[in-house]
């Protein structure tokens, strides 16, 4: 089968190869790949600026339909149309896994990332990762569940309340899932803040999915929450940037008593907050990493109601021999999520 591999550390080093179909355990399933998202973490990865252990194949949004299943799997069987939750060997014993967050296992080894991903024609997942597409739902739509699965684990850590205003940093893929699943959770006002630089493709999706935007390079954006919400500020706030800028300003934005999501990653050590200030304005801090099955379980539900939509964010199509133009586009933000198209079924 066709792969795309890191061959080894260092920046580049991913090849186009054929390998082996690989063979499911017995509690695995074989998973033919139907359609598979291109993220900002392969990216990193090609350049070598995101923790990984190679040789691995990459990849890790993805659709698909099982074709072979080990001889203990119970709950799935061949044709099922599957996606699956990212987070393979995590050891489901220790405390952190019965606490509920296999995201957090120290054993846990990603897919795409420091285990086989999915940008390849076939994909091996063990049973209790694997989550049935619901009828409605096309392959297109549901390769971009595991980006929605980080929006909402995001957005159900700080929780939304009937009528809150929110205030979302970062038109990128997460901004813009997590936007819908904040208005899908009852807030009255979200607005979505960007730069200059997203408003030729990423404020153009937002808008065709309902979404308020907010230039900060051209618009004030305090003097902005201060008016819809009555001089309170922002009951919360959701920074999924990773800027340093977009957290001091989020914190800044934020009412008495509100709630921060934070899953943008910045690549700094240390950065710097008015420490008092949130003391003082007794906010509370939800930080977020990956996603939980059932986050997926929201995820798929949310898809299937229609209260999400994640059609609109998928902006390139390719084979998967084109991946260098996937990974260009990506790159120079010209697209949201191109993804590869391995089957024409999709």
């Amino acid at each position: 089968m066709k792969a795309l591999i890191k061959t080894a550390k260092g920046q580049g080093n991913i090849s186009l190869e054929n390998v082996p179909v690989p063979k499911p355990g017995k509690n695995q399933v074989l998973i033919e790949i139907q359609a598979a998202g291109v993220c900002g973490t392969d990216i990193h990865i090609y350049y070598d600026r995101f923790a990984n252990s190679p040789p691995f194949i990459l990849g890790h949004e993805f659709s698909g339909v099982i074709v072979e299943t080990g001889n203990d799997v119970k709950e799935f069987k061949v044709g099922d149309r599957i996606v699956a939750a990212n987070n393979p060997f995590a050891c489901n014993s220790c405390r952190i896994c019965s606490l509920g967050f296999p995201n957090l296992c120290s054993h846990k080894k990603a897919m795409g990332i420091h285990s086989n991903g999915c940008f390849a024609e076939y994909a091996v997942l063990p049973e209790n990762l694997i989550h049935r597409i619901p009828d409605g739902v096309s392959f297109e739509e549901a390769c971009l569940t595991e980006p929605l699965a980080v929006a909402v684990h995001s957005v159900s850590r700080c929780g939304i309340e009937i009528g809150d205003c929110v205030v979302v940093f970062g038109p990128g893929a997460i901004g813009l899932l997590a936007s819908q699943v904040a208005k899908a959770e009852g807030a009255e006002k979200v607005i979505l803040v960007g730069t200059s630089n997203d408003i030729a493709v990423r404020f153009k999706c937002a808008h065709a999915l309902g979404i308020e935007t907010l230039n900060i390079d051209e618009e004030n954006l305090p003097e902005r929450i201060h008016a819809v919400s009555n001089g309170y500020g922002s009951d919360v706030v959701i920074e999924a940037s990773g800027s340093k800028k977009a957290i001091a300003q989020g914190l800044d934005l934020l009412r008495k008593n509100g709630r921060m999501a934070i899953s943008g990653i910045t690549g700094e050590n240390q950065i710097a907050i008015n420490w008092d200030k949130m003391v003082a304005k007794a906010v509370s801090l939800f930080f977020a990493y990956s996603s939980v099955n059932r986050d997926w379980e929201k995820s798929l539900n949310l898809l299937a109601q229609k209260k999400v939509r994640t059609l609109p964010l998928i902006t390139h199509r390719f084979e998967i021999e084109q991946w260098k133009k996937a990974f260009e586009v990506l790159e120079q933000q010209a697209a949201i999520r191109p993804i590869f198209v391995l089957k024409k079924t999709v």
